[in-house]
């Protein structure tokens, strides 16, 4: 028994299983069969007499859908609407109407039928709104643009939704071959036929309908004020001396309207593009300037166009072989050394090499005059060039030097000055030394050293600022034993050029050497004894030179008794071979000082036994 309602009880639970899962079936394929796809109204054709209607079928038809009603409004989109037609035929996709509309456009929509009655009736699927007005054919160009060396084209998207394609013309075809672009929101064509770097290319959209033949619109377009036409760019072969190229444009057309304005773009080895020069709407041409050095250089145009976009050229690069100027070649420094003036000239390595590099000198600063030319260049691109034809201890000099490129331009480095050092000796025994600030532009100036030399004997006498020019020196001569040279003084400027590379070295400038002698001595005995210790009678003279000496001596009746131009020679007492009387006599000196100057004296000596 037990046995027995088990059994019962499993066959009554698989009935009830299947039971629900029949019931839960039905539902869903009854309820999936209510499910109504929208309809799709592709186009509305006025003919001679009625208006046809067509539209695609459902994409997955409904076991319960059964047909279309066609609805109509004339005059208004908005409606209202009623029930024009009924459709029974779920196959049918066109139909004819005749309507009597008065000249006044005609709108339409359809609704899905079914069969299928639930308690809950499904919602009706709507298709679009479409009209009897015929589709403009020509809309409006956006831009066109070349991008990549390709023509990019954009329009407007247009306002029917009876528009489901494009045809692009181009006059490369002769207007006769266009290109489709299917689907009414899509608005971009990229042309990879042809070349926009060969010509400038004029294009024009027309919209195509559903319902319209592409095979029965070739040749149809005429021209009409919605064309445009690329910008067909050319350079001109840059001009080496002058850095510059002609650039010149087909102007962009936009349809019957005007551009904006034309901006010139520049990319340097294929950077970003950046505007260097703008233009009027009526400019076609323009002078390229400024071309870098052995650089990749690329020009385009871009257009700015009445509707707010931008359209650009195609581009033109080049290389830019052209005569690097210098930037900032300059004198480096300029010196004393061994009485000659070096002047050191850092030419710019990056420019290209110089016909000529002259060195012009200026006793004024103002007037200057060509003293060396030197035709080559030195691999280190530093110039020395000395000027030894100078007395350099008696004024300043200014120098600048003047480069001519291969292209016979001329090139002026700044100028500089030459470090003058003067003295002016005083009558006790002081000297005051005084100098020019040290002239050269572009430098960071450290101090001025100046130097006493005696012999091989250099001394510091100390450090100055640049805004001191003179210094006092005491006690300028020591006549001992030890002091029958020359004093002589030099004062070097310290500075770093600005010019240089960093880390910039400290670099001399040195001045002229100035010296002085001391003022000769002149010691003479008042008496002499031939016969004695100090037997002869000279002078003895300290800084004398030996030319242009002159010893006299006369009696009291002047007359000549001795005369000598040794100046190491003495008179030793005798006249004519024959000791002279003891008497007073008369000598005179005549002389040259080492400083330069002719010095005379005269006195009296007794002779004595």
């Amino acid at each position: 028994m037990n046995v027995r309602f088990a059994i019962y009880d499993l066959q009554f639970i698989a009935k009830f299983i299947l039971t629900s899962f029949l019931i839960y079936c039905c539902s869903f394929f009854s309820f999936s069969q209510t499910i109504y796809t929208p309809p799709k109204l592709t186009c509305v054709r006025n003919n001679a007499s009625n208006i046809e209607l067509t539209w695609q079928l459902p994409v997955t038809p409904n076991p319960c859908f059964t047909g279309y009603e066609i609805y109509a409004s004339i005059g208004s989109k908005t409606g209202p609407y009623s029930l024009n037609t009924t459709i029974n035929n779920a196959a049918q996709t066109t139909t004819l109407l005749t309507i009597a509309s008065g000249g006044q456009p005609v709108y339409f929509y359809m609704i899905n039928r079914g069969s299928c009655n639930n308690p809950t009736p499904p919602a009706k699927t709507t298709s679009d709104t479409l009209d009897n007005i015929k589709p403009q054919p020509y809309i409006a160009l956006k831009n066109v643009s070349v991008i990549n060396n390709q023509v990019q084209v954009n329009w407007y998207p247009a306002p029917s939704p009876e528009v489901v394609a494009y045809l692009v013309y181009n006059d490369r075809d002769g207007f006769t071959a266009p290109d489709t672009v299917v689907g009414r929101n899509n608005t971009t064509f990229l042309d990879v036929i042809h070349n926009p770097n060969q010509f400038a290319i004029t294009y024009k959209i027309r919209a195509l309908e559903y319902c319209e033949d592409p095979a029965g619109l070739q040749g149809a377009i005429t021209p009409d004020s919605s064309d445009h036409r690329t910008i067909l760019v050319q350079v001109s072969a840059p001009d080496k001396c002058t850095q510059t190229a002609n650039i010149s444009w087909q102007s962009y057309k936009v349809g019957s309207a005007q551009v904006v304005s034309y901006e010139i773009q520049q990319s340097i080895n294929r950077s970003a593009y950046t505007t260097i020069a703008t233009q009027p709407a009526s400019a076609n041409s323009s002078l390229l300037q400024n071309i870098p050095f052995k650089d990749s250089v690329c020009i385009r145009i871009k257009a700015n166009l009445p509707n707010g976009a931008v359209s650009y050229s195609n581009e033109r690069c080049f290389s830019a072989d052209v005569i690097q100027k210098p930037v900032h070649d300059y004198i480096r420094n300029i010196t004393i050394e061994n009485g000659d003036i070096i002047i050191d000239y850092k030419k710019d390595t990056a420019a290209a090499p110089a016909r000529t590099v002259i060195l012009q000198r200026s006793n004024d600063g103002i007037l200057f005059s060509p003293i060396v030319n030197t035709p080559t260049e030195p691999d280190n691109k530093t110039y020395l060039f000395t000027d030894p034809q100078l007395k350099v201890g008696s004024q300043t000099f200014t120098y600048r030097v003047n480069l001519l490129d291969s292209c016979f331009t001329t090139h002026s480095s700044d100028t500089a000055t030459t470090l003058y050092l003067g003295i002016k000796v005083k009558s006790n025994n002081k000297a005051e030394l005084l100098w020019n600030g040290f002239e050269l532009d572009n430098i960071t100036f450290d101090h001025y050293t100046l130097e006493k030399i005696i012999g091989n004997d250099t001394t510091s006498l100390g450090n100055f600022p640049r805004s001191q020019s003179n210094y006092l020196e005491n006690g300028l001569f020591n006549y001992g034993a030890d002091s029958l040279s020359e004093i002589c003084y030099r004062l070097t400027a310290f500075f770093k050029n600005n010019n240089d590379a960093a880390p910039r070295p400290m670099l001399q400038s040195h001045s002229n050497i100035i010296c002085v002698q001391p003022t000769p001595k002149v010691f003479v005995p008042q008496a002499f004894v031939p016969t004695g210790h100090n037997n002869t009678f000279k002078p003895f003279l300290l800084y004398a030179l030996p030319d242009g000496y002159e010893f006299k001596i006369f009696d009291r009746w002047y007359q000549l008794v001795f005369a000598t131009n040794d100046i190491n020679a003495s008179w030793d007492g005798s006249f004519k071979g024959v000791p002279a009387q003891l008497d007073a006599y008369i000598y005179t000196i005549k002389f040259k000082g080492k400083d330069g100057k002719d010095y005379n004296q005269s006195g009296t000596v007794m002779l004595l036994k």
